[in-house]
């Protein structure tokens, strides 16, 4: 049986979603702190499994990974300070209750010298705690959520101006359904036992790219201005009201961006999955199309 944990969150409902088309629902569990959402309680009509599983409550893992072969272990959205240990205690869980395989989402580049905090702090680590767990696994390293760059789309439309760290840099981006559906291939099929693969689009991009996409896209001029990585944090906070303890964990990320960091391209989505991610153009035009 195949485990999907954080199974409300964006990445994990697209990986379910690929899942429902690739497997029996008999084969597919999912787990989330909150099993009583509208998305749990619809697969819970469709047969899929639900059940309980908070990363900050290990007493509630063991039930969560009983009878799984494979797990994908999706990492929180909480402070990088807490991060690790939650994804240490789905770890340890998983090689308790007997689990085969850990599947987990990393970041592109993780390694002791990243600038990004986020792989510094959790990702890394993690990684190393999987490669040392005597498990089978597949990491899979992703690029910057293309998603990221059309969360304030309205905004960028109305003042006709894409705001983002980079500069001239260019950065490796993917989209969060592609990702769905490769995580979930992986699942499903065998051949990805112990493999690191890096998931980017067959390209990168500067800000000027994306902003000259969207103008083409939307019909609409769009210009890129680059904010700086140390402004980024207030720049969240300041225009979009995110916590700011979440916009300081993202300065690091900023950084590793405007260095050139992430200017990494692999074919290593091709391989899981058989054809190449959306590259930005088309990211975009689906978006577009989606919001009616």
């Amino acid at each position: 049986m195949l485990l999907v944990t954080g199974a409300n969150g964006q990445l994990a409902g697209w990986v379910i979603r690929n899942l429902l088309d690739l497997t029996d629902t008999k084969n597919i569990a999912v787990c989330s702190r909150n099993t009583e959402t509208s998305f749990a309680q619809a697969l819970r009509g469709r047969g899929v499994d639900v059940r309980l599983g908070d990363f900050d409550r290990p007493e509630t893992l063991p039930e969560a990974m009983a009878g799984i072969d494979k797990v994908l272990i999706i990492p929180t959205y909480s402070p990088n300070n807490l991060r690790l240990s939650q994804n240490l205690n789905a770890l340890h869980a998983a090689k308790a209750a007997g689990v085969r395989h850990v599947v987990y989402p990393s970041f592109v580049n993780a390694n002791p010298k990243s600038l990004a905090d986020h792989s510094l702090e959790v990702h890394y680590p993690t990684e190393q705690a999987i490669l040392g767990s005597g498990l089978t696994y597949t990491i899979l390293r992703h690029a910057l959520y293309a998603d990221i760059t059309v969360s304030d789309i309205d905004e960028t439309l109305a003042k006709g101006v894409f705001r983002r760290p980079g500069g001239p840099a260019a950065c490796a981006y993917v989209a969060r359904e592609d990702l769905g559906r490769s995580a979930a291939t992986v699942l499903v099929k065998s051949g990805h036992d112990n493999k690191i693969y890096t998931e980017t689009m067959t390209r990168t991009y500067t800000g000027a790219d994306i902003a000259g996409l969207m103008s083409e896209v939307f019909a609409t001029p769009v210009r890129y201005e680059a904010v700086s990585a140390k402004d980024w944090a207030d720049f969240m906070t300041r225009e979009w009201g995110v916590p700011a303890e979440l916009s300081k964990s993202a300065i690091g990320t900023m950084r590793a961006v405007e260095t050139g960091e992430f200017d990494i391209v692999s074919n290593d989505y091709q391989t899981i999955v058989g054809e190449p991610p959306r590259d930005f153009r088309q990211f975009l035009v689906d978006f577009k199309a989606s919001r009616g």
